[in-house]
């Protein structure tokens, strides 16, 4: 009799000569001459020995037909295959592990070891790197656990490896355990080990804010879930520095009862504050809105100042730009006084043809003076709202983030 076991492509973890997936699957419930043979006969298979049925019967102090009797018991379960000969049989030992993972009911075609898959030899190397961090062989449910890591979450093996050495350092070496901390991870994004190495940083430092953030309020103990959610909107969706989450819970801690939603409050109106002032969240100011008017109301009044000082200028320099600027001014009543006072289209073209010239007449005499055309008008700090703080559509101009800055400089006397 000839024993052969089958060379497919995963040997898991074969510490010993017997596969750890045998002992504890199947072992327990086979009688012990059966075990006896599937042991006797794994041996052989292993160092290529060929035995005839009543030798090897005779060896174990069996019968013959009890031997086949084995056989076909463990035919049955699926861990060996008969293969009949003209006198004799022969059986193939399936490789369990491989069963497990694939889920073949019959057996590969046999190769070469040194043929294994990429895919199946990382696997096979996460089985192994497994067993050795938790110090015991992996059952059936947690090879099969094991592998949905792979095919459902599509965790690397070096995510998976990386998951094993945190949770063993935490002394949580259950699979259940394990399998949490990598569905997280694989929900971060994490596909290597680096990914894995940065984001537990990332973690371990906000962990430390988390800390710092409860003992600022006089709460010593462990943020709730609920806590951390709210405390990382704080910084990821609001982009609060710590310095100024800080700040919010010293104003919590004047409270009969401090607590982070009042500093989740008080964080809310300074985000809702800042976000109508066109201002970072983090920009500490004393300006009032009040202050902010008066501000504007400063420059408004100042650009207005400068150009009348420019058109003086102009006018000592050239007094028919004065005149014409009055012709302009008068024109420009008659038109509408005649819209008002029922003029017909006829006298308002007539009108409008004549500012048109005079603006005309302008325009040379500064260029030909070296002005600008727009040296006499008034010049906002800004076009667009005219320094008023609100834009053509009613809505608060991008200025007033700069505005807010100078009129706190302004009302303080450093800005003139």
């Amino acid at each position: 009799m000839r024993f052969n076991k089958s060379k497919t492509r995963d040997y898991y973890l074969l510490t010993t000569e017997i596969e750890n997936v045998y002992i504890n699957e199947y072992m327990a419930d086979a009688p012990g001459d059966y075990v006896k043979a599937y042991v006797y006969g794994l041996f052989c298979a292993e160092n290529g020995m060929e035995l005839k049925n009543s030798i090897m019967a005779g060896a174990l102090k069996m019968d013959e037909a009890a031997l086949r009797e084995a056989w076909e018991y463990w035919q049955s379960r699926g861990v060996a295959v008969i293969e009949e000969d003209e006198d004799d049989y022969h059986v193939i030992f399936v490789n369990l592990r491989e069963k497990l993972y694939s889920g073949e009911k019959s057996l590969p075609v046999e190769k070469a070891e040194n043929s294994e898959e990429p895919e199946v030899k990382e696997f096979r190397e996460v089985i192994e790197y497994a067993e050795a961090m938790i110090g015991r062989p992996l059952n059936a449910r947690e090879m099969r656990e094991i592998n949905s890591w792979n095919t459902d979450l599509e965790a690397s093996g070096e995510v998976i490896r990386e998951a094993f050495e945190y949770c063993s350092e935490l002394g949580k070496t259950g699979i259940s355990y394990i399998s949490k901390v990598i569905m997280g991870w694989t929900r971060e994004g994490l596909r290597t080990s680096e990914d894995v190495r940065d984001y537990l940083e990332r973690v371990s430092e906000r962990q430390g804010i988390y800390r710092r953030i409860l003992n600022s309020i006089g709460l010593k103990r462990n943020i709730t879930e609920p806590e951390r959610k709210m405390v990382d909107t704080w910084f990821d969706d609001m982009h609060f520095t710590l310095d100024r989450v800080l700040e919010a819970c010293e104003k919590s801690s004047f409270t009969q009862s401090p607590n982070l939603k009042y500093v989740n409050k008080v964080l809310e109106n300074w985000k809702e504050e800042a976000d109508q002032w066109g201002r970072d969240v983090n920009q500490r100011t004393n300006v009032t809105q009040n202050t902010l008017n008066k501000y504007y109301e400063y420059l408004r009044g100042r650009a207005e100042k400068r150009a009348e000082a420019r058109r003086q200028e102009v006018y000592d320099k050239l007094p028919e730009i004065r005149e014409i600027d009055i012709k302009l001014q008068q024109l420009s009543s008659n038109i509408s006084r005649g819209l008002l006072g029922g003029s017909t289209r006829q006298d308002i073209d007539s009108i409008k043809s004549e500012i048109r010239e005079l603006e005309k007449q302008r325009a040379i005499a500064l260029t030909e003076n070296n002005y600008a055309l727009d040296y006499t008008d008034i010049k906002y700090l800004c076009a667009k709202c005219g320094d008023t703080g609100i834009d053509e559509n009613g809505q608060r101009c991008t200025c007033v983030k700069d505005r807010m800055g100078e009129a706190e400089l302004w009302q303080n006397g450093r800005l003139s």
